[in-house]
Formats: structure tokens, C-alpha cells, sequence
């Protein structure tokens, strides 16, 4: 996926989905580990993307603040000046 910025989402979701199930197959098959033991270790992935969302979400958050308070003072110096 060369040009990410040209794909719709919906077709970046359902590759990455396909690339997933595709990957958790072959683990399967190497490890031949029942259901229940690879629903334990997707459980914890899931955990573990959840808390990734978070931090990005707290970092997004961050950043738009960050932003917000930069124009007000671009905004400010301008008002000021004149």
C-alpha cells in the first residue's frame, strides 16, 4: 500500500482485517493450540490495542490543544499588533 492516502478506510480496514486473520490462521496451524487457549492470547492482544488507542487518543487530544493554543496567541499577536 504505496499510496495509503488514496485508499478509502473502509478498504484499508478490510485488508488489514484480511492480513490478520490470514497471519492468526498460520499461527494456528504451527502451534495447534485449542480455541480456548488462542481466545486467552487474542484477548490479551485486544487488551494491549485498547490501551495503544488510548495513548493515541491522549496524544491526538495533546496535539489539538497544543494547536488551539498556538492560534489564540498567533491570534492575539495580530489583534495586538494593529
Amino acid at each position: 500500500m504505496d499510496n495509503v492516502k488514496n485508499v478509502p478506510l473502509s478498504v484499508m480496514i478490510e485488508n488489514t482485517k484480511g492480513m490478520m486473520f490470514d497471519a492468526f490462521g498460520q499461527i494456528q496451524e504451527k502451534t495447534n493450540l485449542p480455541a480456548y487457549l488462542m481466545e486467552g492470547i487474542v484477548l490479551d492482544l485486544l487488551s494491549q490495542v485498547r490501551n495503544q488507542k488510548n495513548l493515541e487518543l491522549i496524544s491526538d487530544m495533546n496535539r489539538m490543544s497544543q494547536q488551539e493554543e498556538t492560534a489564540k496567541g498567533e491570534t492575539g499577536q495580530k489583534e495586538g499588533g494593529e
